[in-house]
């Protein structure tokens, strides 16, 4: 108690003395047994906490009680620095803090929208800004931006560990001035983001007015005929476009001299002899699916037909798929003029308690880092991903031993190695009793990713043996290679990973990625995937999970 009420007294002493010079500070500071000083300069002029007290603007020096003590310097228009230091008694320890500035209003930079009059190039720049979901947190280019820039957490500094409490006591003031610094941040990026959505919506809307014209696949027809010959009958005929955007059904009369309809419908569907023109309104409906939003044409106008240089203009409905036609913005835009979908707002983050009190369970036994959302290509496709949280280490045999259950882990042994020998079922099982649940394919790459788009993602100025554990003999302790620019430490190497997904054979199979200590350098690549069987384990497999 006598300790406590030593170190609340200096730490008062300190804070009054901030307004003065340095020199001044040193000179009436009284001298405490088993303290030193710290000092702490920046780049510019910003105040300084101490282990979440306010104590003064920089240039500060002040004596405290020697230990750990965590510090922050935070400034307007700047990200948050927090830091962790060792001060022994009767040392003295310098700080130049280079703060970081950030601007909001100038991340978002886009073209005229008047000069651009391809409706998918206007929605593509549109999912680059937003998500298409109702999250939690912002599915947007702020959080994108935030997430990427903001300074990483700092590894535990000798002889500390991540479960020590010094360094726990570390990471909740990172935490805490992380939020604080995106809430004021968001509110400079916000703004701006949705005027720049606002004026990409608003050129949707105008290219909505006109028709496009275009050829379509026909993928299927029937013919019902009413006299003997064929000649004269009822139409339906399907089509659909590679992308899915044109996706619709015509029915209506078939009347010619020389051409049975039968004919017709196996010229458009296997033979190049004849093809189909459809015109359309140039506005899509935006439908809610599992990777944002699937966009297809809603309103047609016309079909015509070319038959060996002969026009047939057709005169029949058109049929929307049900998945379309039930959309309430579809039977809207049907029944009155067009209009633009309602796309919701970006949220600000409001963590509530109880996300708030799972979130803290969690990293009781692991390290978490957040993904922000964004696009990624996968398999040949765009496709927009949510934000999720993914542990930043492939989960140990400490945490799979107190959280998942017992298990010989057998040759290579030891609380801080990787949790290896393990089946699918037994990682996706462990996920789930952490709260979280094996990653897609999808998401493991974006995440490996951090926003790269190479093959092999390292700087192409590193070795992958910054970043990678492989040609080796054993699994290591993870986080002794260099993260990836979202904070992800063996990715690729140390153990390949299981993801989420199927493989052949209704799903007895799985995917590992990422390589691992027993790989060679080229297997190390993004894309590549190892195809087993789920009940599949050895030294070299792992897991890590994510958290939605």
């Amino acid at each position: 108690m006598a300790k406590k009420i030593l170190i609340l007294a200096t730490m008062l002493l300190t804070g009054l003395c901030a307004a003065q010079d340095s020199t001044a500070q040193e000179a009436q500071v009284p001298q405490v047994t088993n303290s030193g000083f710290l000092s702490i300069q920046s780049s510019v002029p910003a105040g300084v906490w101490l282990n979440g007290l306010a104590f003064g603007n920089t240039p500060l020096s002040m004596e405290i009680p020697a230990g750990w003590t965590v510090y922050s310097v935070r400034a307007p228009g700047y990200w948050t620095e927090v830091s962790l230091v060792n001060l022994l008694p009767g040392t003295k320890i310098s700080q130049e803090v280079q703060l970081k500035k950030y601007d909001g209003q100038s991340l978002i930079s886009l073209p005229e929208m008047s000069s651009i009059n391809e409706l998918r190039t206007l929605e593509s720049m549109y999912d680059s800004l937003s998500g298409k979901k109702d999250v939690s947190t912002p599915d947007s280019v702020c959080l994108a931006y935030f997430v990427k820039d903001y300074p990483l957490l700092i590894n535990p500094p000798e002889p500390l560990g991540e479960d020590s409490s010094e360094y726990r006591k570390y990471y909740e003031f990172y935490s805490e001035e992380r939020q604080l610094s995106f809430n004021e941040f968001y509110k400079t990026c916000s703004g701006s983001a949705q005027q720049s959505l606002d004026a990409i919506l608003l050129r949707v809307k105008e290219l909505g007015n006109t028709q496009v014209s275009g050829y379509v696949p026909v993928v299927g027809g029937e013919f019902e005929p009413t006299q003997s010959n064929g000649l004269k009958g009822i139409l339906t005929l399907y089509f659909r476009s590679p992308d899915g955007r044109a996706e619709v059904a015509w029915r209506g009369p078939w009347e010619n001299e020389f051409l049975t309809g039968d004919a017709l419908v196996l010229a458009l569907t296997s033979t190049s002899a004849a093809t189909a023109f459809l015109t359309t309104q140039n506005q899509a409906v935006w439908i809610p699916v599992e990777s944002g939003y699937s966009r297809h044409f809603y309103k047609y106008s016309e079909l015509n037909i070319v038959w060996n240089a002969l026009l047939f203009p057709m005169k029949g409905e058109f049929l929307l798929p049900n998945y379309i036609r039930t959309q309430p913005e579809v039977l809207a835009w049907l029944e009155g003029p067009p209009s633009i979908p309602s796309i919701p707002s970006i949220p600000i983050v409001q963590d509530t308690a109880k996300q708030d009190s799972a979130k803290k369970q969690i990293l009781e036994w692991v390290m978490l880092t957040d993904i922000p959302a964004g696009q990624l290509n996968y398999k040949g496709k765009n496709i927009q991903m949510r934000p999720f949280t993914m542990n930043t280490r492939e989960i140990d045999q400490r945490v799979y031993k107190a959280k998942c259950g017992q298990k010989d882990f057998g040759k290579f042994i030891g609380d801080s190695l990787p949790a290896h020998s393990v089946s699918w079922n037994e990682a996706n099982s462990c996920c789930i009793k952490l709260g979280g649940e094996l990653p897609t394919e999808a998401e493991w790459e974006y995440a490996a990713r951090a926003g790269n788009p190479a093959k092999y993602v390292w700087p192409s100025n590193s070795s992958a043996k910054d970043y990678a554990e492989f040609k080796g003999d054993k699994p290591v302790i993870p986080a002794k290679k260099a993260p990836n620019d979202w904070g992800l430490y063996d990715m690729f190497g140390n153990v390949t990973e299981w993801v989420k997904d199927d493989g052949f054979w209704y799903g007895k199979y799985k995917f590992l990625k990422g390589g691992s200590w027993k790989s060679k350098e080229s297997d190390l690549s993004v894309e590549r995937s190892e195809e087993e069987d789920a009940r599949y384990w050895g030294t070299h497999v792992g897991f890590r999970c994510v958290y939605k």
